[in-house]
């Protein structure tokens, strides 16, 4: 028994859509975790912590 062609098409297509859409979603969480990151060291950058330390013995 064979598929018809149209209905293969579109089958392709839709797996073709379900990827890019997998691939869309992954892009955008990386995106956010780059954010998350940023954010993180330009505070740490900002914080005044540590910078000047005392060593007396």
């Amino acid at each position: 028994m064979e598929i018809p062609a149209q209905f293969a098409a579109e089958q392709a297509i839709l797996r073709q859509n379900v990827a890019l859409s997998l691939i869309k979603s992954a892009a955008d969480a990386e995106k956010q975790l780059v954010g998350i990151l940023e954010d993180s060291a330009r505070q740490i950058a900002a914080s005044n912590r540590g910078n000047n330390v005392n060593f007396q013995v």
